[in-house]
This record gives structure tokens, sequence and C-alpha cells, in this order.
């Protein structure tokens, strides 16, 4: 049972347990935190093979049962599974291309259809939002624009409306979390105008798509835009640039 006592008017906690100490967070988050992100990457890849594997196109690679067989798509992404476990460097040194290639594969090709490249598309985005990828972290700049290359060029093959529309959401969460994400300082203005344009012609292609991904579209546009013009106090020599710019274009004319 607590009591208190009171000692030059001060009233302190009696309590026959010991405070413990906590102790400083490098002692062990940094591994609790590196386990997280591998098994969460590890599960998302087995995520997209799942679904490929349930695939009657895909499932022929896995029946097989000869890796040399396999189609390089489930190759890297059974490789990434094997691989993963044994990175012991700090994670922001860690290439980003090497866990996030995989997926961007997948959103890439052609011959993937609606569920496969949507359930890719998700996974490229929870790795987005778990942060893991920052400003230092080691080759960010061309992770960054890899990832806005792979799903703005995203192909499918469209079986039925719905499973279209679900991979067009699914762009759309990617894109705006490219933007939110600590690393888009890193991409280039070009990258920016492209998934901004890729927004605006989803937007317009939704119009005679269903309600729901017309709101959804909207709303991501305006909070891309949003975050867009949030980084403008953050651009350095505004003025100046807009300046040399009106120069160099009157020189031209």
């Amino acid at each position: 049972m607590r009591g208190y006592c009171i000692d030059m008017g001060r009233i302190k906690l009696q309590s026959g347990i010991k405070v413990i100490e906590e102790e400083p967070e490098e002692c062990g988050t940094s591994e609790s935190y590196r386990a997280t992100i591998v098994c969460m990457i590890n599960a998302e890849a087995g995520t997209v093979l799942a679904v490929m594997r349930r695939n009657v196109r895909w499932g022929v690679h896995y029946m097989s049962g000869d890796d040399q067989l396999e189609d390089s798509l489930i190759q890297s992404l059974k490789t990434l599974r094997k691989q993963i476990f044994s990175w012991q460097n700090p994670w922001h040194t860690i290439n980003p291309a090497l866990y996030l290639q995989p997926f961007l594969d997948v959103i890439r090709s052609d011959e993937t259809g609606a569920p496969i490249t949507g359930v890719a598309l998700l996974s490229v985005y929870k790795i987005l939002t778990l942060d893991v990828i920052d400003e230092n972290t080691v080759n960010v700049e061309d992770a960054m624009q890899s990832v806005v290359d792979a799903v703005t060029g995203c192909r499918f093959e469209v079986t039925d409306p719905a499973s279209e529309e679900v991979v067009l959401m699914r762009i759309l969460q990617v894109l705006l979390a490219c933007m939110k994400s600590k690393a888009s300082v890193m991409l280039s203005n070009q990258h920016v105008c492209i998934l901004v344009n890729t927004c605006f012609r989803i937007v317009h292609q939704a119009g005679s798509k269903s309600e729901l991904l017309q709101r959804i579209s909207r709303h991501t546009m305006h909070e891309l835009i949003r975050f867009i013009f949030s980084h403008l106090p953050d651009v350095e020599n505004t003025n100046q640039a807009l300046v040399d710019g009106v120069a160099t274009v009157k020189q031209e004319v």
C-alpha cells in the first residue's frame, strides 16, 4: 500500500517499487524497428506471390517446380524474401531499390492483371507510409523517381470495370503517398509534373466511372496540390529564379 510523507513542504510518493530507469532508445529500438520493416516487406512480397499463384497464367510457374522456368517477376519476389533477413546494415544505408524494384516490376508489367497490379500498388503504398525512406536514405532520389515512373507508367489487363477502378484508386493512393513522404523533396520538378498530370488524367477519366472513383480522384487532386504548395516556403531564391527565368525568355525573344 502506497503512502505519502511530507518533507520540507514537498509531498513525496513512497513505494516499495524501485523506479526503473528508461534505457536509451538506441539500445533495442533499432533492432525491433528493423524486424518490423523486414517482416512487413516480406509479408507484402508473400501477398503478391499468393495472388499470382491463384492466377491461371502465373500458377503454372509454381507447378513446374523448376526455379529456372519461373518468370523473372516471381524470381525477384522470391529472392527478396530470401535475402531481406540477411541485411544487417542500418536501414537508411540500404538501397530502397532492393526492396521496391520487385513490386515496381509487377506494376509496370503488361502481363499482370488488375488484381495482381492492385496488390503490388498497395504494397508500395504501405512501404511509403512506413516512412522508412527519407532524404537521408542512400540513393533516395533514384528510388523516388523510380516509384513515380513505375506508377505513372502502370500497365495491366482490364478484365472488368470494378477491378480497373480499384487499380486507379491504388495509383492515386501511391502518388499522394509519394508527395506526403519525407523523401518527396528529392523529386525533380519533372517528376512532380508527371505525377500531377497522371492524377489529372485519372480525374478526367473518372467522369465516366463510378461516383466513388470521381470523389476519391478529386479529393486526391486537392490534397496533392495542397502538399505541393506547402513546399513553396522551402524553395530558396524563388524571386531570383523568376527574374532569371524572365531574363532568359527575353533573350530568346
